[in-house]
């Protein structure tokens, strides 16, 4: 009769607890304790990781894992701390059809995964995705106007994406030039009459809402 052995990591005792690697090939943690799993910062995430690996982030205080190609933070059961985020997003002014950015109240997803995760409506009419708006991250300066913001109402701090040059020198701010589509963080609140949009993501409408209609949008229901 062949003697079935099993890896064992005590030590001391080959009878005794500790992780153990059985002839299934099954690894078996035999302890009514419990185990720490590897623990560090957001910077000290391995530079080659690879799917299944998981760690606890103790810069985001969550425990994650390396999954399709990305690391994700490992969700529970019960609803989120924010719940169901009402956004009012502003009035339509007959000509914007850009609005945001978006902000769900969730830090780990602050924005919809797609615009079908979102409803949104106009005043009390309800809007269908890729039918009446879609949903762009960084949308360009040539997709209609709305969520912009003047220089001298910057926030500094937040980067931003120029939408309208004017006679603003946004280098004096935190940008690399001028140019429209430059992405900077404002360093200052700027002068003159250059305009930029926020990053993130936005809501783009087909045809702009009317004239002091308010748009709302209502986040998380995909969580």
């Amino acid at each position: 009769m062949r003697l079935l052995k099993g890896q064992n990591t005590n030590s001391r005792n080959i009878y005794g607890r500790g992780l153990q690697v059985d002839t299934l090939d099954q690894l078996i943690a035999d302890s009514t304790n419990s185990m720490r799993i590897p623990y560090g910062t957001t910077g000290q995430r391995p530079t080659t990781p690879a799917n299944g690996q998981i760690r606890y982030n103790s810069t985001l205080n969550k425990v994650e894992a390396y999954e399709n190609s990305a690391w994700r933070t490992v969700r529970y059961a019960e609803p989120i701390p924010s719940g169901i985020t009402q956004q009012t997003l502003g009035n339509g002014d007959g000509s914007a059809v850009v609005f945001g950015p978006m902000a769900s109240g969730d830090t780990n997803y602050p924005a919809p995964a797609a615009a079908q995760n979102v409803l949104v409506l106009v005043e009390n009419v309800f809007q269908l995705a890729t039918t009446n708006y879609t949903l762009a991250q960084n949308p360009a300066a040539a997709v209609g106007s709305g969520g912009t913001v003047t220089a001298g109402s910057f926030s500094i701090g937040l980067q931003y994406k120029i939408i309208t040059a004017g006679d603003t020198n946004f280098t004096l701010i935190g940008a690399a030039n001028s140019s429209v589509d430059t992405v900077f963080t404002a360093t200052g609140v700027g002068t003159g009459t250059g305009t930029a949009r926020q990053t993130g993501y936005y809501l783009v409408f087909t045809s702009a809402p009317d004239a002091g209609k308010p748009v709302t949008a209502l986040h998380n229901f995909d969580k």
